[in-house]
């Protein structure tokens, strides 16, 4: 048997061991310090791009705010030219109706009493001009309009140069009522008639005559009012 003897350990003196352990918490001091300082220069680094983040999450907001605002003003435009369109035909068709009223005006006047007919007339030509504004247009017609009403509601009696057969033309005293009625005394008094829808006719009778003197002298209030049969010209309304 051979027996081996283990050569025995060195031991550190205290000193290295001190300074061994001085080392390692020195180190670990600096590594601790480092880590700190590393982990101080990132957040430093973080807090220009939380800020970036922040502006970037406002900026993203604002721009869906500013595309639901797009989106509605789109909305909102095709809206409108929904409303113009049917505005526009809207438009058409008032126009078309005018300028059949205005044509329908014409016929009636020209049929009509030869009562102010070319004043009647200008009101209306102004309806129908189709350079001008449809409000003006429209304005136009109402003023004929309103004046044809006042006429339909009311009777006067005026002086007036009334035609008379075989070319002859005599100042008379006429009276008229609405559209209904027009005749005419001359002012020498010796005659007098109505007129038929086409012309002026005399008188058909003493009756008549005397009738149509009586409507006269009622509506220049040289007589009190009373019932009188008159015949009447029947037309189409305006």
């Amino acid at each position: 048997l051979l027996a081996c003897a283990a050569a025995p350990q060195e031991t550190p003196a205290p000193d290295e061991l001190h300074t061994v352990l001085r080392t390692l918490r020195e180190e670990r001091a600096s590594f601790y310090q480092r880590r700190r300082a590393r982990a101080a220069e990132i957040e430093a680094a973080r807090q220009p791009l939380r800020r970036l983040e922040i502006e970037i999450a406002e900026l993203k907001a604002r721009g869906d705010e500013a595309a639901k605002g797009l989106s509605e003003a789109r909305k909102e435009l095709e809206s409108l030219r929904g409303q113009e369109s049917a505005s526009d035909h809207a438009r058409a068709s008032l126009l078309s109706d005018l300028d059949k009223a205005v044509e329908h005006g014409r016929r009636f006047v020209d049929g009509s009493l030869p009562y102010r007919r070319e004043d009647r007339s200008l009101r209306l030509a102004a309806a129908g001009a189709p350079q001008s504004p449809a409000s003006d247009r429209f304005a136009h017609y109402w003023s004929f309009a309103q004046e044809e009403f006042r006429i339909a509601r009311s009777g006067e009696a005026f002086s007036f140069e009334v035609p008379l057969e075989g070319g002859r033309t005599k100042p008379a005293r006429l009276f008229r009522v609405g559209h209904l009625a027009l005749g005419y005394v001359t002012e020498d008094g010796l005659e007098a008639g109505l007129w038929t829808g086409s012309a002026w006719t005399p008188a058909r009778n003493a009756s008549e005559n005397e009738r149509i003197r009586a409507a006269i002298e009622m509506l220049d209030r040289r007589r009190s009012p009373a019932l009188l049969r008159i015949p009447v010209v029947r037309e189409e309304r305006p």
